[in-house]
């Protein structure tokens, strides 16, 4: 593909992507003198409808929607059979390398990029197309880290019948909504539990469900409920805490409803408030405070007196009952009662307070314990008063295992004695075994490897006799070896058969016949000759299979030689030399010719009397035999000159 040009406009210059179903290039519009984008569908499945058709889909779901943070499309077609879209070309790096760069972003920098993808999704949502895999590779940033959201390849139009039909239009596992892991009805809100995943993880660099298997992580969006990001990142506001929860609910009639709901409360979080709006709308709302506490996806404290229902009201018929003296007296004395044992629990309380403040309220600054051991950690941090609690362990490539890798609060942050420093505790790299993907299809095998969190490195195609094209003959690592999580994988995928066209060597003599067919990559099959009567003797008459014809390298081609060309001679028999009788007497004569493969011809037969001579015209090339038989027996032989 590189230099090519397409419909005389586009030229190709490098390649900057590729998908299980696309490359994508960067390219020059020659027309309008720009950088754009081409996403080019697989040569493979240039002929396979049901491809086609997801390509056509993409390039028609996103024509329709114009937004600045969406990428554009200008252009599709087909040239010499390769599908094309020409699209905005985006110089910059995906938000997930961006993520990676900076481990999590800041709540401010992370509710900007979602408050702009929520207005992108907004667009989309309005012209009826949900996009069905939202994540943080899909989202594109300028140098100016203004988000675009590309790769609308599993899009579609919002219907009745909006179902994650097969796993090819499902989204990626870690961020599909518990709908689309079902199988089940999709619209704008799946988006919105997609986007949610995504703050979750900009808010603190971890993905709520991150299993070795895909499908455990599907059955987790379905059944588990998420750990809200506060809990692993304190410092994220609480109104922060509750759009990400509310965004992750399992059920979508929970959730943010559209779009213009959750916009409304990113920027009460962009305008600086922190839980409430000046009108008093509780960010993440919707639902009564009851239904809130609840659930507990808020904090939200009783600051006035409950309304108070006369305490002896009975529901049923509407009555009051009134008490007499002596229980009025009753409740009093259990009323005081309860109150002198609330007093003695809050005084024991106060006491406890003051005499730990007296013995262990000094503040001492946590150390660093980063990159030690928990032994280690352990013994650095008892003498400052401070215990260690492991809160979790996670695989990790840059950290050797049982070393800690991340500690809450921060080195040099003051905390009182007797306070707990948690760490996350590394498991070391993760391994794991490649899987096998001989004999997959090329794409197969990619979405195979990536989905074992592996990486397809290098794709070689070459032609092999014993697997069909676009079947994955060999790789490196082989199957089933263990290596780290990462690790590039090399596939050899076959082209087919070698095959090549069959030449014509008719008219040439056979020794330049034999050269021409060596030298095509075939070998020279059954050679065979015959007479011709327009062919010189020694020159190819017919092949087989003829010219044009496709052969496996190293395939047979048969041909037949001229033995001469044929002419005609008179030939005189005199009876008298093969039968002498006195008197003559009547014979059978019969005269056989033998062509130069040894075939026989008959070319006289009759009854002639012993004396006569007679003469035949007989055709042949070269010299040939011929023999007269008498009554059946063999007389004598001869040579006959063409």
């Amino acid at each position: 593909m590189l230099s090519r040009t397409l419909v005389k406009r586009y030229e190709i210059i490098e390649l900057i992507g590729r998908g299980g179903m696309a490359y994508v290039y960067k390219a020059r519009d020659l027309k309008l003198n720009r950088y754009v984008a081409v996403k080019v569908l697989r040569e493979e499945y240039t002929e396979n409808e049901q491809f086609i058709k997801k390509f056509d889909r993409e390039s028609q779901a996103v024509a329709c929607l114009s937004h600045p943070n969406i990428v554009g499309i200008f252009d599709v077609g087909v040239h010499d059979n390769i599908y094309f879209i020409i699209m905005e070309y985006v110089e910059g790096i995906t938000l997930k390398q961006y993520l990676m760069r900076k481990g999590r972003l800041e709540y401010a920098e992370a509710t900007k990029f979602v408050w702009d993808i929520s207005n992108a999704l907004r667009c989309a949502h309005e012209n009826k197309i949900i996009h069905r895999d939202i994540k943080p590779h899909n989202i594109l940033l300028t140098r100016d880290l203004v988000p675009k959201v590309a790769d609308f390849g599993i899009a579609r139009a919002i219907t009745s019948s909006t179902l994650t039909m097969t796993n090819q239009t499902m989204g990626s596992v870690h961020y599909i909504s518990p709908e689309q892991a079902r199988g089940g009805f999709v619209d704008e809100r799946s988006d919105l539990y997609s986007l949610g995943i995504l703050y979750y993880e900009l808010l603190t660099g971890k993905l709520p469900f991150d299993e070795e298997n895909t499908v455990t992580i599907a059955i987790k969006h379905i059944q588990e409920e998420i750990v809200p990001p506060k809990v692993l990142e304190p410092s994220i506001p609480d109104a922060v805490n509750n759009i990400v929860v509310k965004l992750t609910q399992k059920k979508p009639a929970d959730r943010y409803q559209n779009t213009d709901e959750l916009m409304e409360d990113l920027q009460i979080i962009l305008d600086g408030s922190d839980s409430s709006s000046k009108d008093g709308h509780v960010i993440g709302g919707g639902r009564n405070d009851t239904q809130i506490v609840r659930e507990g996806l808020f904090h939200v404290e009783n600051t006035g007196s409950q309304p108070t229902i006369p305490p002896n009201k009975d529901d049923e018929d509407d009555e009051y009952y009134y008490e007499t003296p002596e229980e009025v007296a009753a409740r009093k004395k259990k009323r005081k009662i309860i109150l002198i044992a609330v007093l003695a629990v809050i005084a024991a309380i106060g006491i406890g307070i003051t005499v730990y403040g007296y013995f262990a309220g000094k503040t001492v600054q946590v150390p660093d314990i980063k990159g030690k051991t928990v032994a280690e950690a352990t013994a650095t941090l008892q003498p400052l008063g401070l215990t260690l609690e492991v809160e979790k362990q996670v695989y990790n490539s840059d950290v050797a295992a049982d070393l800690i890798i991340t500690q809450n609060p921060e080195n040099a942050t003051a905390l009182q004695r007797g306070k707990t420093v948690k760490v996350t505790v590394s498991r070391g790299t993760k391994t794991g075994a490649i899987p096998n993907v001989v004999g997959k299809s090329e794409a197969e095998a990619v979405k195979t490897i990536e989905a074992a969190n592996f990486v397809v490195g290098e794709i070689k195609r070459e032609f092999n006799s014993g697997y069909d094209a676009d079947i994955v003959y060999d790789m490196n690592p082989a199957g089933t070896t263990v290596v780290n999580e990462g690790t590039k994988v090399t596939i050899h995928v076959s082209k087919g058969q070698d095959r090549v066209s069959v030449p014509s060597v008719v008219g040439q003599t056979e020794t330049d016949a034999r050269t021409t067919i060596s030298n095509a990559g075939l070998t020279t099959g059954t050679v065979s000759y015959e007479s011709s009567t327009i062919s010189a003797k020694d020159t190819v008459i017919r092949q087989s299979p003829g010219e044009g014809a496709s052969l496996a390298r190293g395939g047979a081609v048969a041909i037949i030689v001229s033995s001469g060309k044929i002419s005609t001679q008179k030939l005189t028999i005199k009876v008298s030399d093969y039968e002498k009788s006195t008197p003559p007497k009547p014979v059978k004569v019969k005269v056989v010719l033998y062509t130069a493969d040894k075939s026989e011809k008959v070319v006289y037969e009759g009854v002639n009397t012993s004396n006569d001579t007679f003469s035949v015209n007989v055709e042949g090339t070269g010299r040939q035999l011929y023999e007269v038989f008498i009554d059946g027996t063999s007389a004598g032989s001869s040579y006959i000159d063409f």
